[in-house]
Formats: structure tokens, C-alpha cells, sequence
């Protein structure tokens, strides 16, 4: 909001065109951008408001987080260095069973794939199997209907025609019992399979076992070091909430009396801009507000 649309707001607002809670919310949106900004222009500047009284108790703050911050530094730097070392721990003992177990997890992928090859073959029994049954049920059917073409004298001698289909049927139960020998070999097979899996499963199961109890030293001081990381970040995080409070409080005094305070001035030289700024946002945030007292009068 410049001193523009200020004008013609004021003038639509004359005309009963209010908009009082667009004017608020612009104002709430203006006072949420020009806190972040007196927070930046805090942050650059803090360092060169040491002989600014208004501003000291939040100056020293800073001071006193900066070495706080330098500590907690060092300390995840330290936390750092034992969590690359606990990791380096257990990728040895990883390694030391790796070859072993990688061999165990080829077998058995090679064991699953060709398992997974015969249970389609077995699929593909089955459904040859039921197209035999389907078939064999057809020529019954055509044998039965044959002979009673036969019996009523309302077709030619059917004799040729049953026994070709009598063959048919033969052939058709011959493949059958094929189909049916070779669906049990293959199930033999595979139960021999899902054991021999199972019998590398435990294999597996017993040398990670085996991995766990010498790693258990690492990994508890891979856990240890962790929360130690978490919870001096969670350090760091509070102390920089607190450090944006002091730099908010040191931009918006600052930016607010650089008119009145040479000091101000100075130390917000190489700044212009950002001080621009924000005095166009407490000045369009002091229009809103007008244009929407004006409307709830």
C-alpha cells in the first residue's frame, strides 16, 4: 500500500467500498514480511551496536549465544568424529562375514528363480490339464450324440466317427497321465527347493545373528553418538530462535530511528535498501490500518 492506492482506497471507501478485512489481512501479511526483515537487517548489522544503549542488552544476548554457539560447534564436530568412527567399526565387522553371506544370497536367488520357473511350468500343466478335461468332456458329449443319431436312425452309420473320437479320448487320457507324472516331479522338486531355501534362510538368519553380537558394540555407540548429535542440534535450534528474537528487536530500533540517531545511521549504511524497505512496509501497514479503522467507524 503506497500513498497512491492509499488515495483511491480512501476515495472508493467514501463510496461505502470498505474491503475492511482485505485491509487487515494485507496489514497482518505487511507486518509478517516486516518482521523478518527487521530480523535480517538485525543479523547484519548486531555486530556494530555495541554503543548503542538502547540496543545493549540485546547486543550482550548476542555475544553470549555466539560463544554458546562456538561451543556447541565443537561439541557436534566431536559427535561427528565418534559416529564416523562407530560407523567405520561396523562396516569392518560387516565385512568380515560379507563374502559368506553374499555367496549364501546368490544361492538362493539362484534356488527362487528357478522355483519360481517351475511353479509356471506347473501353472502351465494345469491349464493344459484343464483344457484335456474340457476336451475329453466334448468328446464324450460328440460320442453320446453319435449314438443316439445312431439309435433314432437319423443319421448314417456314426461307427467310423466313435471310433476316432474313442481314440481321441484315448489319447487325450494318455496325455493326461503324462501331464499328472510330471506335475508330481515337479512338485517333489520344488518341496526340495523350498527346504534347501528354508535350510539358507537359517544359514542367513544365524550369521546375521552372529554379525549383530560383534556389531553391538558399534551400533551402541552409533545410538549414542546419534542422540548426542539430535540433541545438540536441538541446542542449536533454540539458541538461534532466541538469536532471531535479539536481531529482530536490534533492526526494528535501528530501522526505526535512523532519522533521530546518527549511531542508527551509520551502522545501517551498507543497507539502504533493506531499510527502505521496511520503512515502506510500516508505513503501507499504518495505511491499511487507517483505511480499515475508517471502516469500522
Amino acid at each position: 500500500m503506497n500513498s497512491t492506492r492509499y488515495i483511491f482506497a480512501n476515495l472508493a471507501s467514501s463510496f461505502g467500498l470498505h474491503l475492511k478485512n482485505k485491509r487487515l489481512s494485507e496489514a497482518a501479511d505487511e507486518a509478517h514480511l516486516l518482521r523478518q526483515a527487521e530480523e535480517i537487517l538485525g543479523e547484519y548489522i548486531w555486530e556494530k551496536v555495541e554503543n548503542i544503549d538502547a540496543v545493549n542488552v540485546e547486543y550482550w544476548n548476542l555475544r553470549k549465544h555466539q560463544i554458546a554457539m562456538e561451543k556447541l560447534e565443537g561439541e557436534i564436530q566431536g559427535a561427528n568424529e565418534i559416529l564416523e568412527a562407530s560407523h567405520e567399526k561396523r562396516n569392518i565387522v560387516l565385512n568380515d562375514t560379507s563374502d559368506d553371506s553374499a555367496s549364501l544370497e546368490e544361492t538362493k536367488d539362484d534356488l527362487l528363480a528357478k522355483s519360481a520357473k517351475m511353479a509356471a511350468d506347473r501353472d502351465a500343466i494345469l491349464a493344459k490339464a484343464k483344457q484335456i478335461k474340457r476336451n475329453l468332456e466334448a468328446s464324450a458329449t460328440k460320442v453320446t450324440v453319435l449314438k443316439s443319431q445312431e439309435e433314432k436312425g437319423l443319421g448314417v452309420d456314426n461307427q467310423e466317427l466313435i471310433q476316432q473320437e474313442n481314440d481321441r479320448r484315448a489319447a487325450y487320457k494318455r496325455d493326461f497321465v503324462d501331464l499328472k507324472k510330471e506335475r508330481e516331479r515337479l512338485r517333489i522338486e520344488m518341496e526340495s527347493m523350498n527346504c534347501r531355501i528354508s535350510d539358507i534362510d537359517a544359514e542367513l538368519n544365524a550369521s546375521r545373528k552372529r554379525l549383530r553380537d560383534k556389531a553391538v558394540s558399534a551400533y551402541h555407540n552409533i545410538g549414542e553418538a546419534t542422540r548426542n548429535q539430535s540433541k545438540l542440534r536441538a541446542e542449536v535450534g533454540m539458541n538461534e530462535q532466541e538469536m532471531s528474537l535479539y536481531f529482530a528487536e536490534i533492526g526494528q530500533y535501528v530501522s526505526s530511528n535512523i532519522d533521530k540517531d546518527p549511531a542508527c545511521a551509520e551502522v545501517c549504511g551498507d543497507h539502504a535498501t533493506l531499510v527502505t524497505q521496511i520503512q515502506m512496509l510500516r508505513s503501507s501497514i499504518e495505511l491499511n490500518h487507517k483505511l480499515a479503522a475508517k471502516a469500522g467507524s
